[in-house]
């Protein structure tokens, strides 16, 4: 099992790369999506999980939902980086 620490390094590296181009496309918002699924523990990251599933219901990410997106991944690393 990660640390907090590593699940924030590795979801700041994950971000970072994602975030190149200043935006969110549908299958960046996929992986975030899955890799927030598989490092949750108990009801962390839920509120994200929740947002992406809604943003991909039409399988397009728009520019309003990229910036919501944007929003929630600093949140996330601002809660993984209190963590520690």
């Amino acid at each position: 099992m990660m640390t907090k620490k590593e699940q924030y390094d590795e979801f700041w590296l994950l971000t970072k790369s994602v975030l190149q181009d200043s935006k969110i496309d549908a299958d960046e918002a996929r992986v975030i999506k899955r890799w927030l699924e598989e490092h949750r523990d108990g009801n962390s990251f839920d509120f994200i999980i929740t947002k992406l599933e809604g943003f991909l219901s039409d399988g397009y990410v728009d520019r309003f939902e990229s910036t919501k997106v944007i929003d929630a991944l600093g949140c996330v690393l601002r809660q993984l980086r209190t963590a520690e």
